[in-house]
């Protein structure tokens, strides 16, 4: 008598069925995982040139192009154009994987900076961090246990992050100890591979010489290690093999016809063990590895195929009309969700393919170069133009790349990194009063601010007041570079327009009806110490006649009668003096 899986009972059946769906679940984010793991190229899966370059370390020699430059494994790894932390890159040590802290953690930077500005500074660590490891040993080493690196002539990158920087030189120590020494240390993720001395990194910056093209094939960087290979092999053989065995079991006892029973049954093992070896045979054999690492594809093709028609054909086998009804409305869901996943979540994170990043280089190239270390612009001068008001040469100031011209005296209080009277930047520290800068005032100067930093809540909201403070910094930003009718009217009405605001990107308690509370936010962020009762009550800002003070431009021609416009009379000598340091409670 033959015994199928019609024939289970209704519990067994609802367990073998959730696990087979739990199986192909599991199967699926491997997929998910394979593309993050080892797609350089942005595909969805890994093409056979990823491929052979993993397990091989080799590319197909291109006779019309100069052979590639060998660099050193913490090179390749540093400078990988995959965002992600694997054994193929760690650029996202740099990015969303910093485990930084402070100023130079990657999440709080942006919130100071913004995403673009500290992306941009991000790829200069690894231009320099690249600089660095091609320098001679000798000088190498010197430059670590000084902490200072000082980039070739005219290769010191657009953009770095400003606490890194030591005048002409990078703090090249720092830099590592930022980006790879929080992982790469004793009681860190990854202290089997310590790179906390300049000693444990050395092996990794060793350049092996070109090797001769082996069948059309060159060395180009090392391949998976065989210690890695070693433990992918344990898993897949022992995990993999067990959980297929038992689908290949299920789908054994349906009522397909014997033939297919005996050929899909074992499929998906018989695949993962051929899968494996290949690994070993490209990974160890050097003449014919990449033909090797091609298959690779091909069984892991077989064995997704196999695992698919396992766990549909036993669903459908396992139940009569209405059970199969019910499992095709669950592939449907799933098939849905997994779209709206790939659409929604994992397509705009694929990285560029090469040719797109090539014509955007190209493009940049026309544009005028990007300023050094000394021209890099406020983290405010990005924001969008608050009112239709503003003026054309305002926004042309804010869109470019050199240094910008503060208007007045609050505009370069309110600009951040900080600047002088004629846009260029300030050396840290940066004194908290009216000649420094007085965006602290709206963070960690602030009472209420620094109460919930430093309290209990959750970095959820943490990071939604930073967000909404820099919002709240922006707008007035905005507001003080407005005309002066423009600007008069919005504070006595107490309403600015401010485009693209919403809810989450200011203060709540400073919108109304869509527009900034813009003498409220003044009150809140500045008045409590410049007013009558306040600390620095010497220094008013109660008043639009107050602040105007400070709004009058930099730059109004001196002298009569050649022919400029009139400008307004030069400030009173008691409000050029500079305010004097905040007090701290």
């Amino acid at each position: 008598m033959s015994y199928t899986l019609r024939d289970l009972p209704l519990p067994v059946k609802v367990v073998a069925s959730v696990f087979l769906l739990a199986v192909g679940a599991g199967y699926t984010s491997a997929m998910l995982q394979l593309h993050i793991q080892d797609s350089k190229s942005g595909k969805p899966m890994p093409t056979v040139e990823d491929v052979v370059l993993k397990f091989t370390g080799k590319k197909k020699v291109d006779p019309n192009a100069p052979p590639p430059r060998p660099v050193s494994r913490l090179e390749a790894l540093i400078t990988s154009e995959t965002v992600v932390i694997n054994g193929a890159s760690m650029s996202a040590a740099f990015t969303t994987e910093d485990r930084a802290k402070g100023d130079l953690k990657f999440a709080n930077a942006v919130k100071i900076r913004g995403a673009e500005t500290v992306k941009a500074e991000r790829k200069g660590e690894q231009a320099v961090f690249a600089l660095w490891i091609s320098t001679p040993e000798e000088q190498r080493k010197a430059t670590y246990v000084a902490d200072k690196f000082v980039p070739p002539v005219g290769k010191m990158p657009a953009a770095v992050t400003p606490g890194l920087k030591d005048g002409d030189a990078i703090k090249i120590k720092t830099l590592i100890e930022a980006r790879c020494v929080t992982c790469h240390s004793k009681g860190g993720e990854k202290e089997d591979v310590l790179l906390d001395t300049h000693e444990g990194l050395k092996p990794f910056m060793t350049v092996t010489a070109a090797a001769p093209a082996v069948n059309g094939w060159v060395k180009v960087e090392e391949p998976i290690s065989i210690s890695k290979l070693t433990q992918s092999t344990h898993a897949h053989l022992l995990s993999f093999a067990m959980l297929f065995s038992l689908t290949g079991v299920i789908f054994a006892f349906s009522s397909w016809p014997a033939w297919m029973r005996v050929i899909i049954g074992p499929s998906v093992v018989i695949a993962v063990f051929a899968d494996v070896s290949l690994w070993w045979l490209a990974r160890l054999c050097d003449e014919w590895g990449p033909y090797f690492a091609m298959g690779v594809i091909g069984t892991g093709f077989i064995a997704g195929c196999g695992l698919c028609a396992q766990i549909s054909l036993s669903l459908f086998n396992m139940y009569g009309w209405k059970g199969k009804a019910v499992i095709a409305l669950l592939f449907v869901v799933g098939a849905l969700a997994g779209g709206a996943f790939v659409m929604k979540l994992l397509a705009p994170a694929l990285p560029k393919p090469k040719v797109e990043e090539k014509k955007q280089e190209d493009k940049k190239s026309e544009d005028p170069p990007p300023p050094l270390a000394n021209g890099s612009k406020g983290v405010s001068d990005g924001v969008v133009v608050a009112s239709s008001a503003i003026t054309e040469a305002v926004a042309k100031k804010q869109a470019s790349t050199a240094p910008r011209k503060p208007m007045h005296a609050l505009d370069k209080l309110l600009t951040r990194p900080a600047v002088d009277a004629e846009g260029q930047p300030v050396p840290e520290p940066v004194p908290f009063n009216g000649e420094g800068t007085m965006v602290p005032a709206f963070f960690e100067k602030d009472k209420a601010f620094k109460k919930i930093v430093d309290g209990s809540a959750s970095q959820i909201e943490k990071d939604q007041l930073r967000t909404q403070r820099q919002g709240d910094l922006d707008a007035l930003l905005a507001w003080v570079r407005s005309p002066e009718s423009a600007r008069k009217a919005a504070y006595q009405a107490d309403k600015f327009d401010f485009p693209g605001l919403s809810d989450k990107l200011v203060s709540p308690e400073l919108l109304k009806d869509k527009k900034v509370r813009i003498k409220s936010l003044i009150d809140a962020r500045c008045v409590t110490c410049h007013g009558p009762e306040g600390k620095q009550s010497d220094y008013l800002l109660d008043s639009y006649e107050e602040l105007s003070k400070y709004l009058k431009p930099f730059d109004a021609p001196k002298g009569e009668g050649t022919g400029a416009t009139p400008q307004p009379a030069p400030v009173p000598t008691k409000v050029t003096e500079p305010i004097p340091d905040a007090k701290d409670d």
